[in-house]
């Protein structure tokens, strides 16, 4: 998947706007960041790929973990990883009954 690359800024600015579409509040949601989105979103996760969720792609791996941390800061879920080489993939997800979690 090819992805416009983003600074920090216009990513929680995304991930913000595509979040208030829906009703729910931060702990309503799961932020994660990654390098294989199938491999973390739908298979780790079980999220539905015509579920509620979105990704982008950071500028760095440095503003992927920033991007991750400021919204961990706001009570999203969330599982912080070691920032490993190539983990530029954002991604947010709503979680349901289906999702893990």
């Amino acid at each position: 998947m090819d992805y416009h690359i983003m600074d920090f800024n216009t990513l929680v600015k995304r991930i913000r706007m595509y979040m208030s579409k829906f009703e729910g509040d931060y702990p309503d949601w799961y932020i994660g960041i990654g390098k294989d989105l199938d491999k973390d979103l739908f298979e780790a996760h079980n999220v539905e790929e015509n579920g509620i969720w979105t990704s982008y792609g950071a500028d760095t791996e440095e503003i992927a973990k920033e991007v991750e941390g400021y919204f961990l800061d706001k009570n999203t879920d969330g599982n912080p990883v070691k920032l490993d080489d190539g983990f530029r993939i954002v991604y947010v997800y709503k979680k349901n009954d289906k999702t893990n979690p």
